[in-house]
């Protein structure tokens, strides 16, 4: 069932202390995982190979926290929520080596004891040891749930994903198109960038990257992506700090284009921060117009602020505000809006694996309220004849379809449009949802909604 390869390069210590120091900080601070990592790493002193392990083992272990718990279960006399976090967290990270990745048995449990050592004492490093070496002995008897008794639970256990997750999917989506999403956002995806046409085409960047040593693909769905893996940091390459690109997601990108935005147009980004959408609808636009982009976190909008600035998008206005509330304050009318919504980003688990465990079933009926008043916001503020589009990037018709439905169904002065005529890709339909084991890149959702 699990097995792990045999004889390779184990990296030291220091890769292993800092993945420790990244997962306690992100559980004890509800910090972003990825964010985290990104810091930590580039203040770290260990070498390029070290780094990309520590990373596999930082996202690696988080994404599959639900089934190691569950085969450390079946070999410790202790459930793994009665553990001490620290040491919860280091017979996690051993037994992801052992179990997925190429990490000898032997190199994996004796640095993990070594770390219950430090971290814990004697007593942890003594239960760490007899956890760890009763896997190294048994997994190979160990088998999944049986997917015809209760195929929910084998899809959990298997996939590493939240019940209620699967449970929704099966009833929305059926049973293989769950597996299939499941079993997608355990596979680390390329990089997705995309291109500032403002700055350079998408060849001679694809070329220079290249020349990097960098493995280059084009992207399918969209005429600015690039699809970059085996390189280093991306912060790094003079090509980012000049800014000839950034990092976006394809399924992103496709929202800017979905916008319609065209050189001298006023365009409303009401859910802005990070700005990737902002940047992009500022090049859609040639830089020629004016792009207001909201957030309620300065912090966030800060960071597009910075994106702006090395990427030469000029048009666009950062302003901290509460967007449920905008119409208040702002009087000027718009010829585009684009809500962004916060949403339970579960078509975001292949690249932020912490995700999956951040959200509840819970979180969808308060969120489906927030993005029914976003919309209804932004629709204040929408010049007539003029275009909205509403965005997730989640896999859920409660926050997706239905937030739609019922908008249109209170604001009869509005229209759905056919949102796969207005993105490039080879796309159809009225409203695009994407997903990541289909189109390969977030699960985006598209709608488009014409003011008279």
């Amino acid at each position: 069932m699990l097995k792990s390869g045999k004889g390779s390069r184990v990296p030291g210590e220091g890769a292993r202390e800092l993945a420790l120091k990244v997962l306690l900080d992100s559980e004890r601070r509800d910090a972003y995982l990825n964010i985290l990592l990104s810091s930590k790493l580039e203040s770290s002193i260990l070498d390029r190979r070290d780094r990309a392990f520590t990373t596999e083992l930082v996202q690696g272990t988080m994404r599959m926290k639900g089934t190691l718990d569950w085969v450390l279960e079946r070999f410790s006399d202790l459930e793994p929520g009665s553990l001490e976090p620290a040491l919860l967290w280091i017979i996690r990270l051993s037994a992801y080596q052992m179990l997925f990745m190429s990490v000898p048995d032997h190199a994996a449990c004796d640095q993990g004891v070594r770390l219950a050592r430090r971290h814990i004492g004697r007593g942890g490093a003594a239960y760490a040891n007899g956890v760890l070496r009763s896997l190294a002995r048994g997994r190979d008897e160990i088998t999944y749930p049986d997917p015809d008794e209760d195929f929910a639970r084998y899809l959990e256990v298997k996939y590493s994903h939240p019940r209620w997750v699967i449970d929704m999917w099966i009833d929305e989506l059926g049973k293989d198109r769950a597996e299939s999403l499941c079993e997608a956002d355990n596979v680390p995806r390329p990089v997705s960038i995309r291109c500032n046409l403002l700055k350079t085409g998408r060849d001679w960047l694809a070329s220079s990257l290249s020349g990097r040593g960098l493995n280059v693909d084009t992207s399918p769905l969209v005429p600015e992506g690039i699809l970059l893996s085996g390189g280093g940091s991306i912060g790094a390459l003079e090509e980012y700090r000049n800014g000839d690109f950034t990092v976006q997601d394809q399924g992103s990108v496709l929202v800017g284009h979905a916008v319609s935005a065209r050189p001298g147009m006023r365009v409303l980004d009401m859910c802005a921060a990070p700005g990737g959408k902002s940047t992009h609808l500022a090049e859609l636009m040639n830089n020629n117009g004016r792009v207001l982009a909201l957030d309620i976190n300065a912090a966030r909008l800060s960071l597009l602020e910075e994106s702006a600035v090395r990427l030469g998008d000029t048009i666009i206005e950062a302003r901290v505000m509460d967007a449920t509330s905008a119409s208040k304050v702002i009087e000027e009318r718009f010829d585009r809006v684009l809500v962004d919504a916060p949403c339970t980003g579960l078509g975001t688990l292949s690249r932020r694996p912490d995700v999956r465990w951040r959200k509840a079933a819970r979180d969808i009926d308060s969120l489906s309220r927030l993005q029914v008043d976003l919309l209804t916001e932004g629709s204040r503020m929408l010049e007539a004849g003029g275009i909205m589009v509403y965005s997730t990037c989640t896999i859920s018709k409660k926050e997706n379809e239905s937030v739609v439905e019922e908008f249109l169904e209170s604001n009869p002065g509005f229209s759905s449009l056919d949102a796969g005529s207005l993105v490039p890709g080879g796309l159809s339909g009225r409203y695009l949802q994407l997903f990541p084991d289909v189109h390969g890149c977030d699960g985006i959702f598209i709608a488009a909604l014409r003011c008279g």
